[in-house]
């Protein structure tokens, strides 16, 4: 019984399948009626405009209903039943669409046929207000040679322009607006223009409000996209971490290297030279430290100069000129000496004391504050032998 009753159910639904029902603004009744007049040819497709409505029957024809500014004839403006879109007949109309107050069709070899109001070009014809009739639009690549047709899939239609999509996935556009997405100021356009921005993508479908579009494009293929790194390039830590925490899964993104951003290879080496081979103005800077040093160190003299002290600090100056000419002796290759004659550096250092001394014994008085202490002179003796010393480094 309850098969029987299914049947029956399904039966009557097939019969209602492809029936137009409508409902509108302004009528005393909210429960969708039957389209008056409408025989019972199956509909494949309705489309609406603000005043008008268009529809697709199975056999491909195409029938109209609603107000009709744009017809001649006084009967066909507002039409109690749809009539038939005549200039269609022995077309086979594979989709249709209908803008504020212009409508579309596309025939199934890819020709596209406009009509109703022009006033912004919408209709791509050029000096007139009103298309009474489909009229196929020209549609041609110009990049080609020789020129070729293009061949339309779909329609979008708003209120002043209207949007094609080809066979090959791009998109036409005429009417007045930025809406139609070409880069140009003068409208109207009543030849269909190619959408630049978005050569190069598949276009899957195109849509249109009254003043607005809207094109759905294809992803990108994932070979075409950077992939993302699982670990830092620095620490080889995970960039993205889950976590379980009462029994809830948390994700974070958030990392900090602990080693920071590395130097490049330039500044690598930089630094290790510097390491390696101190410059020039470090040895300067910390010769001044170290003769400052002995300066501020040196307390001034309050008697007279003793002689042993001028001869204990001349052997000590000697003694170490001795051993920075053995360290220069012992580094030149095969222990030959670097300095011809160390004898007569001895001499010279011997002759340098002994002035002071001779100096210093002859003038038996107490320093005067103008004069010069007598430590500057054992300085003024160490400086003078480091100067030796150097040379001899320098010659070797």
């Amino acid at each position: 019984m309850d098969s029987k009753k299914r049947s029956s159910t399904e039966a009557e639904g097939s019969k209602e399948r492809g029936l137009v029902h409508i409902w509108k603004a302004g009528s005393c009744s909210v429960t969708p009626e039957r389209l008056p007049g409408w025989g019972g040819k199956t509909v494949l497709q309705a489309a609406l405009g603000v005043k008008h409505g268009i529809l697709l029957t199975e056999d491909g024809a195409v029938y109209s209903f609603g107000t009709l500014p744009w017809r001649s004839e006084p009967a066909e403006i507002c039409p109690s039943t749809p009539i038939l879109e005549n200039a269609l007949v022995g077309q086979y109309v594979v989709t249709v669409a209908a803008g504020s107050f212009h409508s579309g069709a596309v025939t199934e070899s890819g020709v596209a046929y406009m009509w109703g109001e022009n006033s912004a070009g919408q209709c791509a014809v050029a000096n007139q207000q009103y298309v009474p009739e489909p009229s196929p639009v020209s549609i041609s690549d110009s990049e080609t040679s020789p020129l070729l047709a293009v061949r339309i899939l779909q329609l979008a239609c708003g209120e002043e322009h209207t949007l094609a999509l080809s066979i090959s996935r791009e998109i036409w556009s005429w009417g007045t607006g930025c809406q139609l997405g070409l880069i140009t100021t003068t409208f109207p356009v009543t030849k269909p223009q190619k959408v630049e921005h978005l050569a190069g993508r598949v276009v899957l479908q195109v849509a249109c409000g009254a003043f607005h579009s809207l094109a759905l494009v294809q992803c990108l293929p994932s070979q075409d996209l950077k992939p993302v790194p699982e670990r830092c390039n620095q620490c080889s830590q995970l960039l993205i971490t889950m976590t379980d925490k009462e029994d809830h899964v948390i994700i974070s993104d958030s990392h900090c290297c602990p080693l920071g951003v590395t130097l490049s290879e330039s500044q690598t080496e930089n630094q290790a030279n510097t390491a390696t081979s101190p410059s020039t103005e470090t040895l300067d800077s910390q010769g001044e430290v170290f003769e400052n040093t002995l300066v501020e160190n040196d307390l001034p003299v309050a008697t007279k100069l003793n002689a042993a002290n001028v001869q204990t600090t001349r052997s000590d100056a000697i003694s170490s000129q001795q051993d920075n000419v053995k360290a220069a002796e012992m580094s030149s290759a095969g222990n030959i000496p670097c300095y011809p004659d160390t004898q007569a550096v001895n001499e010279y250092v011997q002759k340098l004391s002994d002035h002071s001394i001779r100096e210093n014994s002859e003038n038996d008085e107490k320093p005067k504050p103008s004069q010069v202490p007598a430590k500057f002179f054992n300085t003024k003796l160490f400086l003078e032998l480091n100067y030796l010393s150097f040379s001899l480094e320098t010659k070797c």
